[in-house]
């Protein structure tokens, strides 16, 4: 007799093949590749390099070197001191006063109705003088090539907005599992795989490589429609796509590299402005992504252990196993190049519970202190829920 049990098992199954498998290979085989050598010289466009920081003293300068190393590429380097405490304004100030591409922007008051990091690159973005803008973060390391080779790629396939995905030092072991999965849970909720079309769900935006033609930022509006949004990077890819524009996603392990958080604590810290903003300050939506990630999380595990327990019969089970293991492919085909990847791959089901658990203390936090506090500024709940870009 075929049970309802039977039927929900394979039909997780079957929304695992379909919905996964497309985006998380496009997230494992979009790479950027080496470019042609005969075409890498752009120094007849400019671009704008805009990097905000706040007390990001410690690795800013490094950062900095690394992007006026770039080759075959004529850049500016704009750098914005967002109010800070420490010594980064002290290391931009340093950088430009021994480089004539590096200016050096220092805001001292943020104005009503701006997030300190989306309200800089507004600033930036102003004084800019090149073709491109890329917008790109305080602790990110370039290769001197990757300007000059994104560039091509993004002249090469007529784009409006290009975004790398940088490859992330390793840190511990649980840690890199949760980071692994939470790139992979990124793909499958933006249905990467189909960024290149008009999909309008399907749009990226990544804080360490965001880079947009000039002329057609200003025509979007630049930041100001996403001013209040704490997810400026992925909004970014939105506001593109939905001002008709061409985006695209990469892959580049080999061309930039960042330490994403310090620690596995510091991954789960990290989500904490971010996690509840990306649904939308909404315990409904919490809630219901919670039920989506014990159906296809949770009982694929739980249901074949009841029964190895005689619980269920393994009929029922089937499909339930035939997900789990699918996943355990799926996760192993991401990490399988990664340094000690094979490692990860029975702690998979750390990832999805520490998720969930990073998520539900970003809703309580935020919901708990009534807003967001965000580079040293707090921002009430109801003022960023009206403010969303939707």
């Amino acid at each position: 007799m075929v049970t309802f049990a039977f039927i929900t098992g394979w039909a997780i199954f079957a929304g695992i093949l379909i919905l996964s498998v497309p985006p998380i290979a496009a997230l494992r085989n979009r790479r950027m590749r080496d470019p042609d050598p005969d075409a890498m010289n752009h120094r007849t466009s400019l671009v704008s390099v805009i990097m905000p920081a706040r007390n990001e003293g410690e690795m800013i300068a490094e950062s900095i070197r690394s992007i006026l190393a770039s080759t075959s590429v004529n850049l500016e380097l704009i750098t914005v001191n967002d109010r800070s405490s420490d010594n980064t304004g002290a290391v931009m100030d340093a950088a430009a006063a021994t480089d004539g591409r590096v200016q050096v922007i220092h805001i001292s008051e943020l104005p009503d109705g701006w997030l300190g990091k989306n309200h800089a690159m507004h600033c930036a973005a102003q004084q800019a003088k090149g073709d491109y803008l890329l917008f790109t973060d305080g602790d990110i390391i370039y290769q001197p090539e990757t300007i000059a080779a994104a560039l091509q790629y993004k002249t090469r396939e007529k784009l409006d907005h290009l975004c790398l995905l940088p490859r992330m030092i390793p840190g511990s072991l649980i840690e890199n599992v949760l980071t692994t999965f939470f790139g992979m849970c990124f793909a499958i909720g933006m249905q990467l795989h189909l960024i290149r079309t008009k999909f309008p769900l399907s749009y990226a935006g990544v804080g360490a490589f965001n880079m947009i033609r000039t002329d057609f930022y200003r025509k979007c509006g630049g930041h100001t429609p996403i001013r209040m949004d704490v997810l400026d990077d992925v909004k970014l890819g939105k506001l593109v796509k939905r001002s008709g524009g061409n985006s695209d996603f990469l892959l580049a392990e080999d061309w930039l590299s960042v330490r994403w958080q310090p620690s596995l604590w510091g991954v789960v810290c990290g989500l904490e402005k971010n996690g509840f903003a990306s649904l939308n300050y909404s315990l409904i939506q919490i809630s219901l992504v919670t039920v989506l990630f014990t159906a296809i999380f949770v009982l694929p595990f739980a249901v074949p252990l009841a029964a190895a327990g005689g619980l269920v019969d393994w009929s029922t089970a089937s499909g339930f196993l035939a997900a789990g293991l699918s996943w355990h492919l799926l996760f192993l085909w991401l990490v399988y190049s990664m340094p000690k990847g094979l490692r990860m791959v029975p702690f998979f089901l750390a990832g999805p519970w520490l998720m969930a658990f990073a998520y539900w203390r970003s809703a309580v936090i935020t919901l708990r202190q009534g807003g967001v506090r965000w580079r040293d500024s707090f921002y009430s709940l109801r003022q960023l829920r009206s403010e969303i870009y939707r």
